[in-house]
């Protein structure tokens, strides 16, 4: 993984594709396990395209070593979406599948708020808004031992309108943290409404820009797009990656239905979203 030399040709992209396939399925059993309890359905099936490229093309790291001190560290804000993460993880070998159905369940390996660097998991998470700040201090860690791994951050866009996020972008822009990646799930729904109605983020590109950011915003679900930004070589400054997606992508009935960003999946809807999903990517092989 993370080999900076490798050309995203076609056999790339339809693995990659293989591989969100693989996901949004892991995800619709990971749902329907949890039973009356719930799950955060629609909110990780919007980021699923965003971790495929992650972990399996983007992020060095060693499945036999997740501690590996080389490795790029890969810190989630965005805690609403182990759905997505999870199944991106075992898709790449760090834990078998069979674990993904017991997550959040009696002495599981997979807890929603979880720090377990024995699995590859480097960040606990906590209230919203605090990861990019926990991530600002390792990259200026790394800068001064002289490492060259790179730091991964991914946060929703609900989540910036917390203020700690904003204070951490002032910090990596004066500490010019070029060894710092950002992603924003731009996927304009929270479970409280559209964001642009509760707390407009307005134009985040700009606004990264001028907090002395590099920034694009770009198709968050477009594979070959999501590759190219975060892997070109970029000026001395952090950079912020707007990934401009769909909350529930998919499956037609989650899609832009805020009532699906944490609920109860049952049998008849967990059929109805894996005969969609089979059914997209048969049409697309």
């Amino acid at each position: 993984m993370g080999d900076d030399e490798m050309k995203l040709n076609r056999e790339y992209v339809v693995r990659i594709e293989r591989m969100c396939q693989n996901m949004r399925l892991s995800l619709l059993d990971m749902a329907l396990s949890s039973g009356q309890r719930g799950a955060h359905i629609s909110g990780s099936l919007s980021c699923i395209e965003i971790y495929a490229v992650l972990y399996g093309l983007v992020l060095k790291y060693d499945v036999n070593n997740p501690a590996w001190e080389g490795r790029d560290r890969m810190i989630v804000g965005k805690e609403h979406a182990r759905l997505a993460e999870f199944p991106a993880m075992a898709e790449c070998g760090f834990f078998p599948k069979s674990e993904l159905l017991h997550f959040e369940g009696d002495n599981a390996l997979l807890a929603g708020h979880p720090r377990n660097l024995e699995i590859g998991l480097e960040y606990s998470s906590c209230s919203l808004g605090m990861a990019l700040s926990f991530a600002v201090g390792k990259p200026i860690y790394a800068k001064q031992h002289r490492r060259n791994y790179r730091h991964y951050v991914i946060l929703g866009d609900a989540e910036c309108g917390e203020g700690s996020v904003w204070e951490s972008v002032m910090a990596a822009a004066h500490y010019k943290l070029d060894n710092l990646v950002l992603i924003i799930d731009r996927n304009y729904l929270s479970v409280d409404g559209n964001t642009e109605y509760l707390m407009a983020q307005r134009d985040m590109e700009e606004k990264f820009k001028s907090f002395g950011w590099s920034s694009d915003t770009i198709d968050g679900h477009n594979i070959e797009e999501l590759y190219m930004y975060l892997t070109s070589v970029r000026e001395e400054k952090p950079y912020a990656l707007i990934a401009e997606t769909v909350k529930g992508k998919g499956v037609s009935f989650i899609e832009n239905h805020k009532e699906w960003h944490q609920a109860v999946l049952d049998a008849e809807h967990y059929d109805m979203a894996k005969e969609e999903i089979l059914k997209k990517y048969s049409n697309e092989d």
